[in-house]
């Protein structure tokens, strides 16, 4: 469990404020690797770009101040300017492709079918909206932040955060809902969550490769160990 930020009272000791690097990068690589993922679309580039902002992080840690946020929206906050840069060099094309089915081992073959189904449905759904809401999405489905880091973030109120979250959800469910019928999947008596939502968590629910991880994970501490 990562040891509660405070402030340093007045101290010159922002640095203490984080922990350890490693500690921060096996916390929070998902979250960034699933943000910088839900608007890239590729695997590597999300990996590359993965790599990139935790070496930056780590040469700007002095700058991390617990009072201003958590280092989760600290992060995001060095990612979300990561990808401008990544934007501004390359221009991608935009695509769903690579983006993992999930497990369905567990499924039957017709709440299989449903799953795929609904899920290529709420892509086309996601890819029609414009780019500050495919962020607050990413933000919030990707990165799994809260509404009051997201708040931080694009410098609203958490209020103003959660209205527009829940607006904006519910206008794509309702989107959803009039071009295919929602039903529960088989096998459930009381479906927890709508399969509207139940695809859009799926949707973002991608993670980088074991090897992916480990190899990244290697660079970066020999990177920062020679000058520590």
């Amino acid at each position: 469990m990562m040891p509660p930020n405070s402030p340093s009272d007045g101290l010159p000791q922002v640095q203490e404020a984080l922990p350890p690097f490693e500690m921060v990068y096996d916390r929070y690589h998902v979250q960034v690797y699933r943000y910088l993922h839900a608007h890239l679309k590729h695997e590597q580039d999300a990996a590359d770009l993965m790599q990139q902002v935790f070496f930056q992080a780590w040469k700007q840690r002095q700058t991390y101040q617990p009072g201003r946020g958590t280092v989760a929206t600290w992060l995001l906050s060095i990612a979300h300017h990561r990808l401008v840069d990544f934007y501004r060099q390359s221009r991608p094309s935009l695509s769903w492709e690579s983006i993992p089915e999930g497990a369905a081992a567990d499924q039957n073959p017709e709440a299989k079918v449903l799953s795929e189904e609904s899920i290529a449905l709420v892509r086309r759904l996601l890819e029609a909206l414009p780019q500050p809401e495919q962020e607050l999405l990413a933000l919030r489905f990707a990165a799994r932040l809260s509404s009051a880091e997201i708040a931080a973030l694009i410098g609203k109120s958490e209020a103003a955060t959660k209205k527009q979250l829940t607006r904006l959800l519910r206008r794509l469910q309702e989107q959803y809902r009039r071009q295919e019928l929602e039903t529960p999947l088989p096998d459930l008596l009381e479906p927890a969550l709508p399969a509207f939502v139940a695809a859009l968590l799926q949707v973002y629910a991608v993670s980088p490769s074991t090897t992916d991880v480990h190899t990244i994970r290697q660079s970066l501490l020999a990177l920062i160990r020679p000058v520590s």
